[in-house]
């Protein structure tokens, strides 16, 4: 029975930032599972096109770490293409070589272990042991990383199938694998962010086929840039976070809601390229009424007519309710949050808040009510706490050296926080005890 210093659940990401951080670290051994058989990232939406929205600086080290032989920047010196790249200018890179360079990370570090998905989680003689179907494993903590699941509307999730699927699926070959086909369909798209705007632009460029008709349609109120400027980008720096973090429950849920474009918008490069692709198919090809774009438009219903379905529409303009029968549709409705069925030993001793999500201190660390000693970190399940910076790439590494100071009980990381351009004013964070944390 392997034990470890820090075993990590899920291989995503922000696990494998802390795994790439700690991979030269002699007094921390740890460990990482998933149940997936190599990594992988999102990969029914590597999309032709698609880009990422964060520079590749902010990669899985080198904020923190800019010597670390698993930065950006060492991939492509391997990868003998750093010459191409400069010469390329390009401030974002594709989703495509993201996810390679995430598969490059994952093959230089050796304590991960894929195809092993852990089963249950325990608590016993001041260690968790950890149930995989490769065996059992203990350790003295944990990192939770497996996630979120697919969110689709509670009324649509009887309709989920074959024809009207989540967007995390679409770049997916089917079980005889065969590319999916839309061609001659009427198709539907919900949801009006990145995900929604990768799918549609895919679709102009006959990514699935040539369909008879597309409908994209979001809430809201038009299909809305991401807010890119570069003083937006301070809410993704550690000292806005530190002040974040801090601030009153209702002022951190008012900040993120005025924040969403910051993280949640589309890009400029991919909006232009869409508008472009639909004046020339409009007003050049005279292809008029094949794409129709539906803003500000929310989906109340969804019945099943015939062999496709009936959508109800909710006009935020107008107020009248619409009705279109499509063929198909997308769901490009992002993700929620749910507690793995993992962790159902512990749940009792889980400090969880009133929608069941983990509270966290400063350090990452969910409150629980077992021993002291023993910490449980999540990643990606902050967004209350820490605000819109905690689900986004920008700051995983910083994140992870934040983790990883925290279980060393020292700053092996020097995490000093540069001088701020924007004063954000100060706010007494709340003491925090080891005993609830």
């Amino acid at each position: 029975m392997q034990h470890f210093t820090l075993f990590g659940v899920g291989i995503g990401p922000f696990n494998l930032s802390i795994a790439a951080l700690a991979r030269d670290i002699g007094e921390l051994n740890a460990g990482f599972a998933d149940a997936h058989s190599s990594m992988t990232w999102h990969p029914g939406l590597l999309l032709n096109d698609a880009r990422m929205q964060t520079s590749p600086l902010k990669d899985m080290v080198t904020a923190v770490d800019p010597t670390n032989p698993l930065s950006f920047l060492s991939y492509l010196v391997s990868k003998r293409k750093i010459y191409a790249f400069m010469a390329a200018q390009m401030q974002t890179i594709s989703r495509l070589e993201f996810a390679d360079y995430l598969a490059w990370v994952a093959s230089n570090i050796d304590n991960l272990m894929f195809d092993n998905p852990v089963e249950a989680i325990e608590f016993s003689d001041n260690k968790f042991v950890i149930h995989t179907n490769k065996g059992i494993f203990t350790s003295e903590h944990l990192c939770l990383g497996t996630g979120k699941r697919t969110h689709v509307p509670e009324f649509a999730r009887p309709f989920v199938g074959e024809h009207c699927i989540h967007a995390s699926t679409i770049g997916r070959e089917d079980h005889d694998g065969k590319q999916r086909s839309y061609e001659g369909k009427t198709l539907a798209i919900i949801g009006g962010g990145q995900t929604g705007a990768d799918v549609f632009l895919n679709l102009l460029q006959g990514q699935w086929g040539k369909p008879k008709k597309v409908i994209w349609i979001s809430r809201r109120p038009n299909f809305q840039a991401l807010d890119e400027g570069v003083f937006s980008d301070q809410y993704f720096t550690p000292n806005y976070g530190e002040l974040f973090y801090g601030l009153d429950k209702e002022v951190k849920q008012r900040e993120i809601s005025q924040q969403k474009l910051t993280s949640d918008g589309i890009t400029s490069v991919c909006l232009k390229d869409i508008y472009q692709h639909l004046y020339h198919e409009t007003f050049i090809q005279g292809n008029v009424g094949k794409w129709v774009l539906q803003p500000h438009r929310t989906l109340t219903g969804l019945a099943k007519q015939g062999s496709g379905y009936c959508l109800t529409l909710v006009n935020g303009l107008t107020e009248k309710t619409e009705q279109c029968q499509v063929d198909e549709l997308v769901f490009c409705t992002g993700y929620e949050s749910s507690l793995p069925a993992y962790l159902g030993p512990i749940k009792d001793k889980l400090a969880l808040d009133e929608k069941g999500d983990f509270q966290l201190n400063k350090a990452f660390r969910v409150k629980w009510n077992g021993p002291e000693t023993n910490h449980i970190y999540a990643v990606n399940a902050g967004l209350n706490s820490h605000g819109i910076l905690e689900p986004q790439l920008s700051l995983s590494a910083w994140r992870s050296a934040t983790i990883i100071n925290d279980l060393l009980g020292k700053s092996h990381f020097d995490l000093t926080q540069e001088v701020k351009l924007i004063d954000w004013g100060h706010k007494e964070l709340q003491q925090e005890t080891a005993s609830s944390y």
